[in-house]
C-alpha cells in the first residue's frame, strides 16, 4: 500500500520537475547539460521513493500496533491496562529523550 503511494508521489514530482523545466528559458538549458537533468530527475524522485515507502510504512505499523495493543489490553485486562496507561507519559518522555541522545 505505501510502495503505490510512494511510486505515485514519484510520478508526480517527475511529472511536476518536467514541467518546470519546460517552461525555462534557453539560457537555462546553456548553462546545465540537458543529460544531467534528466537523470538528476530519476535520481531524486528514486531517492524520496524509497524514503516515503520505508519511514510512512514504519511510521503506520508503529502507529497500528501501539493502538491494537491498547484495544487488545483494555479487552484482556482493562484494569492492568488503566495502570500501565498512567505511565505512558513517562514511557513518552523516555523515547523522546532517547531519540534526541541518538
Amino acid at each position: 500500500m505505501m510502495a503505490i503511494f510512494a511510486e505515485k508521489v514519484a510520478f508526480r514530482v517527475k511529472k511536476d520537475y518536467f514541467r518546470a523545466c519546460l517552461d525555462k528559458d534557453a539560457n537555462f538549458y546553456d548553462q546545465n547539460n540537458p543529460n544531467e537533468m534528466s537523470s538528476r530527475i530519476a535520481k531524486e524522485a528514486s531517492g524520496m521513493q524509497r524514503g516515503i515507502g520505508e519511514k510512512f510504512g514504519n511510521i503506520f505499523m508503529s502507529f497500528s500496533s501501539f493502538i491494537l495493543g491498547y484495544v487488545f489490553a483494555f479487552y484482556f485486562g482493562w484494569i492492568m491496562t488503566l495502570i500501565l496507561l498512567a505511565g505512558l507519559p513517562v514511557m513518552l518522555l523516555v523515547g523522546a529523550g532517547m531519540g534526541i541522545v541518538a
